[in-house]
């Protein structure tokens, strides 16, 4: 049986360190583009060495849980991750917005929301806030959408 904080501190741990390794190749950008990246990034890595640090106490202090998978939870995951990864492998494709107004409402499908208007709606309102962020905030255009190429 595994106790659920070796599995936290495993993933916090990995995450931490890739977070770092972000925040190392963020600073090389341009003054203004490394700004936000850099930050971001920052945070998550204080954070993550901090769940890092809180499953490192449970294990050494003989306070975690043993984990219990229900097969419901597995087959949540499984799907969460290969969206996730045909997400990644579409985005440049399809275009970000696009992939987003997707991704949003499968993600809370298999969570198991089931009202599709308020999903389409919550894929459609994150999509124009990644928008404007780029466009206004950054002043970074996305990659053009596959649905701009035919008009």
């Amino acid at each position: 049986m595994i106790r659920l904080a070796n599995i936290e501190l495993v993933v916090a741990t990995l995450a931490a360190s890739l977070s770092a390794v972000g925040v190392f190749h963020a600073s090389g950008f341009p003054r203004t583009s490394a700004y936000l990246p850099t930050a971001v990034l920052s945070v998550m890595t204080l954070l993550l060495v901090l769940w890092a640090f809180q499953a490192f106490l449970k294990l050494r202090r003989n306070q975690s849980e043993i984990l219990n998978i229900e097969k419901s939870g597995a087959r949540r995951f499984i799907s969460l991750t290969f969206g996730s990864a045909i997400l990644i492998a579409l985005a440049p494709i399809l275009g970000f917005i696009t992939s987003f107004i997707i991704f949003i409402p499968f993600v809370g499908f298999i969570l198991g929301y089931r009202r599709w208007r308020p999903l389409l709606i919550a894929g459609i309102v994150f999509s124009v806030l990644v928008h404007l962020i780029f466009r206004m905030l950054l002043e970074r255009p996305l990659p053009t959408e596959l649905f701009n190429q035919f008009f």
